[in-house]
C-alpha cells in the first residue's frame, strides 16, 4: 500500500515537472520591483496560466503606460494597467507605430486615487480645481508618463474644466508633500491600491496641517472601456480608527488593474488563456496587499449620488 502511495506521488510529481518544462514563458508588464504588480499580481497570473501551458515572469517597467505602450508594438505579449489609463489610450491616443488593436482582460485589484491639500489653502474640495476663478492650481501628479498622470489626463477629457489646472509631473511624493507646506504645491495626488498603513497615506493623515479631498464627482462613474466602468466610487479608510469605529474615511475615485493585450500581435491561444484566469476571479493570495485591497473595497464602495 505505502509502495503504492509513493508511486503516485512519483507520478503526479513527474506530470508537473512534465507541465511546467514544456510550459512557454512569456513576460507580462508589471511595474516597479517592490510593487504589487511585480510581486503579487503577476506571479498569481502564472500559477494560474501554468494550468494553460505558460509560465509567466513579470518584465519590470515604469507602469501602466509603458506596458501599454510594449503592448501596441509587440515587444510584450500582455502587460498589467489601470483601466483608465487604458480608456485614455483607447480614445485616441494611439501611437503612430502601433499595430492592431489593445484589449482588456479581469479587473484584478482596485487602486484609489488620493488627493492631499494644505488646510486654508486654495482647495478645500474638487470644486476649487473646476472654479474659473482660480486657474493654474499647482497640482503634483507624478512622474511624466506615471500612472497618476495619465488619470489626470483622463479626467480632463471627461471634465475639460480641469484642464485649467496645471500639472506637475514630477516623482517623488514626500517631496512634493514638503512643497505642499511650503506652498508650492496646491495639491498632490497619487493613485495606489487602498491601505491606510501605507507610510504615505499615514504621512498625510499624521499632519493636522494637511487634510485629503473628496473626488467624487458622479460623472466620472459614467465612464466605459469595452462595456465596464473605469471608475467606481469607495469611501476609502486613511486611518484604522479606534478598533474600527471612527476612522476617517474619504470619498474618492477607483480605478482596477487589468491585463492590456493586442488583438493582432498577442497570440490567440495567450489571449483566450487569459480570458478564461479572468473568469475564475479570486486567484490573489489572500494575504496580500492587492487581495486585501479587493476586500476593502467590496467593504466600503459607495453609492453614486447624482443632482
Amino acid at each position: 500500500m505505502k509502495k503504492n502511495f509513493e508511486t503516485v506521488i512519483i507520478t503526479i510529481a513527474l506530470i508537473v515537472l512534465a507541465t511546467l518544462t514544456h510550459a512557454e514563458t512569456i513576460k507580462i508588464g508589471a511595474g516597479g520591483a517592490e510593487g504589487e504588480y511585480n510581486s503579487t499580481i503577476v506571479p498569481a497570473l502564472s500559477t494560474v496560466l501554468q494550468g494553460y501551458g505558460y509560465t509567466a515572469y513579470a518584465a519590470i517597467s515604469a507602469g501602466s503606460q509603458e506596458n501599454i505602450d510594449n503592448v501596441w508594438l509587440g515587444k510584450l505579449p500582455a502587460g498589467l494597467t489601470q483601466l483608465d489609463v487604458a480608456a485614455l489610450n483607447m480614445a485616441g491616443e494611439r501611437p503612430p507605430s502601433a499595430k492592431g488593436n489593445l484589449k482588456i482582460i479581469g479587473k484584478f485589484a482596485p487602486e484609489a486615487l488620493f488627493c492631499a491639500t494644505k488646510q486654508g489653502g486654495k482647495i478645500a474640495s474638487y470644486d476649487d480645481l473646476i472654479d474659473p476663478q482660480k486657474p493654474g492650481l499647482k497640482v503634483s501628479v507624478g512622474k511624466e508618463g506615471s500612472g497618476t498622470a495619465r488619470t489626470f489626463q483622463y479626467l480632463m477629457t471627461l471634465d475639460p474644466r480641469l484642464k485649467a489646472i496645471q500639472l506637475i509631473e514630477e516623482g517623488n511624493p514626500d517631496r512634493q508633500l514638503n512643497r505642499l507646506q511650503s506652498g508650492h504645491r496646491d495639491l498632490v495626488c497619487f493613485v495606489m491600491m487602498p491601505d491606510f498603513k501605507n507610510e504615505l497615506i499615514k504621512r498625510v493623515v499624521k499632519n493636522n496641517k494637511w487634510v485629503f479631498i473628496n473626488i467624487d464627482n458622479p460623472l466620472f462613474t459614467n465612464a466605459t472601456v469595452e462595456g465596464e466602468l473605469v471608475y467606481e466610487l469607495m469611501e476609502v479608510p486613511v486611518n484604522r480608527g479606534f478598533f474600527g469605529w471612527g476612522a476617517k474615511r474619504i470619498k474618492t475615485l477607483v480605478t482596477w488593474i487589468g491585463v492590456v493585450v493586442n488583438d493582432k500581435l498577442t497570440d490567440h491561444k495567450l489571449l483566450n488563456a487569459l480570458t478564461r484566469v479572468a473568469i475564475k476571479g479570486e486567484m490573489l493570495p489572500k494575504h496580500s496587499a492587492a487581495a486585501k485591497a479587493k476586500n476593502l473595497f467590496e467593504k466600503h464602495k459607495a453609492k453614486v449620488i447624482t443632482d
